[in-house]
């Protein structure tokens, strides 16, 4: 603890007399940055001038802080306990009922999405900067922003200069140089000597000199305070505005509201707080936008306790809101299978291969669930190419075998045409019909399709979100799966599982995305996980090698010896069009070089901005008798092309770890050997980042190993997807900081304990209407409402 390193260092100094203060240097300048966050300012402005007084004035001064030190911290801390409380429902009304604020102050908020006084006091400042001033030139260290109350000595312009006009400044103990880009003289004229100001910027230093460049001149309500800054993305009425001006509007309403936030009952257990050692949500919410004693790295880092109790929470309401649904689903209806593992015999028997021990393990799993008459909701992650979709095909046909149908969701149309062929290969020489329903079926067949899967005479359906809307209705929905869950949100899943008439079908969630088993419990909480964590027999690993733009032609060596052996090659670009910021190349301007330089191959283009049909034409095309795709990274998603053996990826640092992995899976998928090739450019040489992170993937062929590496390199955020915050719902909490990733297990643990505890909320009303609140629009959580 910083104050007891001062006791000790000033106890030091006083023995003997106060010999080693006779011979010390800088005493005062090592003290004020040890205690800037922990004492009040008086007597940060006693060291401020320390080192410049006689021995005697500065015996007196450690005499003096001593005692202070001696005292229990005065730290001021937030208590609104003897507050009386107004009831929850007054901080849930729409913004349009508040009394408290103006319609011009209504509008600001609305245009920031906005909707009700709750939301508008979790709106939570990304970041924060410290404008106190209790700082001087003299303690205030090179490379730190600061705010200084500074005297005017002199101006001056050059234009010959880098920044032609500077201003010269004091404060007790030290001069400083403003620098300024202006290029008319005229600006000078806001500056005269002997003017007192208040500048805030990054002190720098040059050859003895300290300067800022273009700092803030603060207004008198800007400075001696820790300013709270907010994400300001808008639209509406106030788009026309600078970012500035909106920020400010914003700040003022915000701060205003926050003062009612002493008036908010604590709705979390007491049990809960006590254990975690959690302050109060009225405490909590009002410091967020009023922080006051905290360092403002402290607060950038979301560390402080009324920081972490916000965190925490948004963690335990997610949460909650799985564990609500999971109970909830263990008292809904399903239909249970008989005697699925004669059927899963009879399927497997008729397989051209046989299944790894791990399948065979997920499928026990699987029926375990489908023979009881509550609804499964599991999810199975699986490795690119492990062999999940063999597994989801075996359960549909146990169910088409008891006379119930299966839909299968995927999230692209590609993807849905390839396993509808996969599906159809496999289970129509078995009986069972197979259907396929997406956007871009059309006219007599959609009809067709729609009419026989509702008298049931298509027992699996494949398709995209087509399959959840109001026209498709099943005769004997009885399992349903969902591939790449993270691309459909909570709700979408459960439209379709409304689908079953009179009981609710089998869920089986699949994820080639691989996310470390501690993640995907929490993030996943309300389903059970299965894991495929081997690959089938006689697949080789993929060879990964890293090259630089310069070593092309090594590369192309490579290609055309494999195009020789009539095996085919994806290139992988990052972006579609050509961006002037990013430099980029594009898989449109690439095509044509790919085209001359393997003039006499069928080089064939994909990518996102072309309509569904032509995409599958495309693929198609590749598949049949094409040699190269060159794509965008549409191709990333569980498209099967046996004989393709290299995947090429240009730009191969603007992707993420896990996502290179799920494009190298594209090749690999039979037995030949493939290659994986990540190209970069020269300048990516010095990054040691983005070199050691690639290198991870030439190391690594086991996705989740990728994923715990790329977990520790990049946090999370990655491999769950960078919207991860809106889709959970997320107002504080950030699973890329390791703090709040400890939460989230926290959270998990506390919610399933209350969960068995008061499975309705019925103990706890205050806290079923906050989380009514936070997801009722989101999840089903009808079971409390």
């Amino acid at each position: 603890m910083k104050e007891e390193k001062a006791k000790e260092f000033i106890q030091e100094l006083s023995k003997d007399g106060y010999l080693k203060l006779r011979r010390s240097f800088g005493v005062g300048l090592y003290l004020f940055n040890l205690l800037r966050d922990h004492i009040e300012p008086s007597y940060l402005e006693l060291l401020k001038d320390f080192d410049r007084l006689t021995l005697e004035k500065k015996k007196a001064i450690l005499k003096e802080l001593q005692s202070r030190l001696e005292k229990p911290s005065q730290k001021q801390e937030i208590d609104f306990s003897g507050v009386e409380k107004k009831p929850l429902e007054a901080f849930l009304k729409p913004l349009q009922s508040l009394k408290s604020i103006d319609e011009k102050e209504k509008k600001t908020l609305t245009s920031f999405h906005i909707k009700d006084f709750m939301s508008a006091l979790w709106f939570a400042p990304v970041r924060y900067e410290d404008r106190r001033l209790t700082n001087t030139i003299k303690t205030t260290k090179p490379g730190q922003k600061v705010a200084l109350k500074v005297k005017v000595l002199s101006t001056g312009f050059d234009k010959e200069e880098k920044y032609p006009m500077w201003v010269e400044v004091e404060d007790p103990t030290g001069r400083l140089f403003l620098r300024f880009k202006y290029k008319e003289q005229r600006a000078l004229n806001r500056f005269r000597k002997g003017q007192e100001l208040v500048v805030y910027g990054k002190l720098k230093e040059y050859r003895g000199e300290k300067y800022m460049v273009h700092p803030e001149i603060l207004s008198e309500d800007q400075a001696g305070k820790i300013v709270p800054f907010y994400y300001i993305r808008t639209e509406g009425e106030l788009k026309s505005i600078s970012a500035e001006r909106r920020h400010n509007l914003l700040r003022n309403v915000l701060n205003k509201l926050s003062e009612y936030a002493k008036y908010m009952p604590e709705y979390l257990p007491k049990g809960i707080l006590e254990k975690r050692k959690l302050p109060g949500i009225a405490e909590s919410l009002y410091f967020i936008h009023r922080p006051v004693n905290a360092s403002e790295e402290d607060l950038n880092q979301f560390s402080t306790d009324y920081q972490k109790r916000l965190v925490y929470e948004d963690l335990f309401l997610f949460q909650l809101a799985l564990q609500t649904i999971k109970a909830q689903t263990k008292e809904l209806p399903a239909v249970s299978l008989s005697n699925p593992e004669s059927s899963i015999r009879e399927f497997v028997k008729r397989l051209p291969f046989s299944l790894t021990p791990a399948q065979e393990r997920v499928i026990k799993e699987i029926l375990e669930d489908t023979k009881s008459n509550r609804p499964m909701s599991r999810l199975l992650q699986g490795d690119v190419g492990s062999g999940k979709t063999v597994v989801a095909m075996a359960i549909a046909y146990a169910f088409a075998v008891e006379g119930y149908q299966s839909a299968v969701m995927v999230p692209t149309e590609i993807l849905a045409q390839q396993h509808y062929k996969s599906f159809k290969k496999f289970l129509e020489p078995l009986g069972v019909k197979v259907g396929l329903l997406t956007g871009s079926v059309k006219g007599s067949l959609r009809k067709s399709v729609l009419y026989h899967t509702e008298r049931g005479n298509i027992h699996v359906l494949l398709g995209t979100h087509a399959l959840i809307q109001e026209e498709v209705s099943f005769n004997r929905l009885g399992f349903v799966v969902i591939d790449e869950q993270h691309r459909f949100g909570v709700l979408q899943r459960k439209l379709l599982l409304e689908k079953g008439k009179g009981f609710y079908p089998h869920c089986l969630v699949m994820s080639a995305t691989p996310i470390p088993r501690t993640l995907a419990l929490s993030m996943y909480g309300d389903l059970d996980l299965s894991v495929i964590d081997q690959m089938p027999k006689g697949r080789k690993p993929v060879i990964t090698r890293l090259f630089f733009e310069n070593e092309l032609e090594k590369v192309l060596g490579a290609i055309k010896t494999e195009l020789t052996k009539g095996h085919k090659v994806y290139v992988i670009y990052p972006l579609i069009e050509e961006s002037e910021s990013l430099q980029l190349k594009s898989a449109v301007q690439e095509h044509a070089r790919w085209k001359s330089l393997l003039a006499d191959k069928q080089v064939l283009l994909l990518h996102g901005r072309m309509k569904e049909k032509e995409k599958s034409e495309v693929m198609e095309k590749f598949k049949s008798e094409g040699d190269v795709l060159v794509s965008t990274s549409v191709v990333e998603v569980g498209v099967d092309v046996p004989d393709a053996t290299v995947m090429v990826v240009e730009s191969a640092h603007k992707f993420g770890l896990s996502q290179l992995h799920q494009l190298r899976g594209r090749v690999g998928r039979s037995d030949l050997q493939s290659y994986c090739f990540l190209i970069v450019p020269e300048e990516i040489r010095t990054d040691s980042n983005a070199i050691r992170r690639l290198r991870v993937l030439v190391r690594l062929n086991n996705g989740f190993e990728i994923a715990e590496e790329d977990m520790k390199i990049r946090g999370p955020g990655e491999l769950i997807g960078e919207s991860q915050s809106g889709y959970f719902g997320f107002m504080v909490a950030n699973l890329a900081r390791a703090q709040d990733r400890q939460f989230l297990q926290w959270a998990k643990e506390d919610a399933e304990e209350l969960s068995r505890e008061d499975p309705k909320l019925e103990k706890h009303p205050d806290l079923r209407k906050v989380l009514l609140h936070r997801y009722g629009d989101r999840m089903d959580l009808s079971y409390i409402a």
